[in-house]
């Protein structure tokens, strides 16, 4: 319950905090910033593998904030507690390795595309560069979007964290459950890919009368249900739905109409399906993230011109920098003002960055923009389904056709000056996150901000080796690991500049997102479920119904108040963190085999030897016992613990 001791100028700010104001609790202290830069490391690795696989991230806020429960639970037992705000302050620092990852992998991992290796050091500084501005940017956004637009930008996440934390009797459970989900998910995948005992991917081609090229199929594996089970049915659906356009109805009629590469001409059917997605498709897709990009910008046109009001009003000492209570207090407007110049210079200077004066200034402007609608855009639907990649495309473009004008010739430049957007846009949305859940539990901005620094720092540091490793390990634009962003990112950057870029498919995609905007449907979850392999869209669609169907068996057993509901579902957005966090450590650990020179990437370092017909039918069965696990460990004892 939160308490009730609140001055009047603070309700009228918003919620009443659970620790007041006036109250000082540790936050920053030295064992909050060990762990939290531990689980960093760890989230980075996690989603920077599932992203690459899948085409998406999740928030790392709640899985760290039940984690960091845990551990401070042990300390406990042998006399070194922690506060709710030190545990905030360890989810922020690990969220923050979450976010970096997603800007990384949409847009860095792409120069492997263009057969240019993983540079550990340019990755580290373009994406500490970045991921500053992103927390800097954010900085004169915090109070009018967190505060002052409390009723209308719910931040689900940051608010469900903030639940969490604030319910320290849920701590025990959710490890349990966590725990179990990362279980479940290891030994699945180790048996999968480990030892080869059953297939997780099933497809198919086929054709209908004189139609030719209809393809379907999914790579059922615990990550990807996972990641439909965390953005529900509705999205999940927007994504399918994407998937059925390009494979069902694009391939079809380009296959029928001779549209096929002459690389793929005499293939089957199946192998026919995927060139054509790649050589035509996925600029559909490129072209509706673009149209979706521009009218987000659009449409935070309001916001945008607030936050620089705000900005201007701080520095000039009439804002809010004289607030003197602490759960107001963020870095100073003359930091904030002088390190973007200082990052803007650096673009600029710094030889590792690539970027030079036009890109540099591309990448300052878009990522001011960018940060304000991903700000904005996660209040609503959350930073799971921040379009991150839509705003990096939309910079591409810009930034292709600007470098292109001035006699640029090599798209990794376009590639690093979309790399900073995107990182400063993706950590721009966790910090909004992360600052609406201290806003509920009583944290001080500036020390959240600081966290944020610290975590950005460190992964920055380790996200070139991570990207390197997965690169060594699996290949980068694989089948194991896609990195379907990246692959558009490369494919958009040497188009523009080349010349040999697929404009009228991205004109039908405009049109096409042009239509869903006036449709008043979600352009970006459509433009990601065309860009994505069939394969992927079908097992994150098989979790959103997975969702679906739980939550109305629930509906049909709670109460007036809906607490089994909203008790059920914090359940199993925990064990699906459990789910994609344990598919990404067997992906690490399988890969450190290949690396090792044990087994290799067409098989498994330990196979069983079964035949291929016995692999499916034992991949049947193990899809249905994964649905049936995960539906079980969150409905078991749910409205007995909601009642404890």
């Amino acid at each position: 319950m939160r308490t009730d001791d609140r001055t009047a100028s603070e309700s009228a700010a918003g919620p009443s905090p659970h620790v007041p104001a006036g109250r000082s609790v540790a936050e920053l202290t030295i064992k909050a910033v060990l762990i939290g830069l531990a689980l960093n490391v760890v989230m980075l690795t996690a989603n920077m593998y599932l992203g690459m696989r899948s085409g998406m991230t999740i928030s790392a806020s709640i899985p760290a904030a039940v984690i960091s429960m845990g551990v401070f639970y042990g300390l406990r037992r042998v006399g070194i507690g922690g506060t709710v705000l030190e545990n905030n302050i360890v989810q922020t620092m690990t969220s923050a390795g979450e976010a970096l990852a997603a800007g990384v992998i949409f847009t860095i991992a792409g120069v492997t595309f263009l057969d240019q290796p993983i540079d550990i050091v340019n990755t580290a500084v373009v994406a500490v560069l970045g991921g500053l501005l992103g927390v800097l940017f954010m900085v004169p956004m915090r109070r009018y979007l967190i505060v002052d637009r409390h009723e209308e930008l719910p931040y689900p996440e940051g608010t469900a964290c903030a639940d969490v934390l604030e319910a320290g009797s849920r701590g025990d459970e959710g490890v349990k459950l966590i725990s179990f989900g990362f279980l479940v998910s290891f030994l699945y995948m180790w048996l999968a890919n480990g030892m080869a005992a059953f297939r997780t991917t099933i497809q198919t081609a086929f054709s209908v009368g004189e139609t030719d090229g209809f393809a379907i199929g999914g790579d059922f594996t615990p990550a990807l249900l996972g990641v439909g089970y965390i953005i529900g049915p509705r999205i999940a659906g927007y994504v399918f739905g994407g998937g059925l356009v390009a494979w069902l109805m694009l391939i079809p009629l380009l296959i029928t109409g001779g549209f096929v590469p002459e690389s793929a001409a005499d293939a089957a059917l199946m192998a026919q399906a995927d060139a054509v997605w790649d050589e035509y498709v996925r600029y559909v897709g490129a072209g509706a993230m673009i149209v979706g990009g521009f009218y987000a910008i659009l449409s935070m046109r309001g916001t945008i011109v607030d936050a620089l009001g705000t900005a201007a009003a701080e520095i000039g000492g009439s804002g809010a920098t004289a607030d003197a209570k602490r759960t107001q207090r963020d870095l100073p407007m003359k930091v904030v003002v002088v390190g973007a110049v200082l990052i803007a210079l650096a673009l600029v200077a710094v030889p590792q960055v690539q970027v030079g004066l036009v890109g540099g200034f591309i990448a300052v402007i878009a990522a001011f923009l960018f940060v304000a609608v991903s700000a904005y855009l996660v209040g609503i639907v959350g930073s799971s389904s921040n379009p991150v990649s839509g705003m990096a495309v939309a910079t591409i473009l810009i930034a292709a056709l600007a470098l292109r004008s001035v006699g640029a010739t090599d798209p990794v430049v376009v590639l690093m000056t979309a790399s900073v957007v995107a990182i400063a846009a993706a950590v721009a949305g966790d910090t909004s996150q992360d600052l609406k859940t201290g806003q509920l539990l009583g944290a001080t901005p500036r020390k959240q901000q600081l966290a944020q620094v610290i975590g950005i720092a460190l992964s920055a540091l380790f996200a070139g080796w991570v990207l390197s490793f997965f690169d060594r390990a699996y290949g980068i634009g694989s089948e194991t690991i896609p990195a379907p962003q990246a692959g558009m990112m490369a494919l958009i950057s040497e188009g523009v500049l080349t010349g040999t870029a697929q404009w009228g498919m991205i004109l039908i995609g405009a049109v096409f997102a042009l239509v869903l905007i006036l449709m008043d449907v979600p352009v970006l979850p459509f433009a990601v479920g065309i860009y994505l392999p069939i394969t992927l869209a079908t097992p994150i669609f098989l979790g959103g119904l997975l969702r679906a169907g739980i939550d109305r068996y629930v509906e049909r057993r709670d109460d007036e108040e809906g607490s089994l509901a909203e008790r059920t579902t914090s359940r199993g957005r925990i064990v699906a963190a459990g789910l994609i966090t344990g598919e990404a450590i067997m992906g690490i650990v399988i890969g450190a085999l290949y690396v090792g020179g044990i087994g290799n990437a067409e098989g498994a370092p330990f196979p069983l030897g079964l035949a291929g017909a016995t692999q499916a039918t034992l991949g049947v069965v193990a899809l249905v016992a994964l649905v049936g696990l995960f539906a079980a460990s969150v409905l078991w004892n749910a409205s007995e613990s909601e009642n404890a």
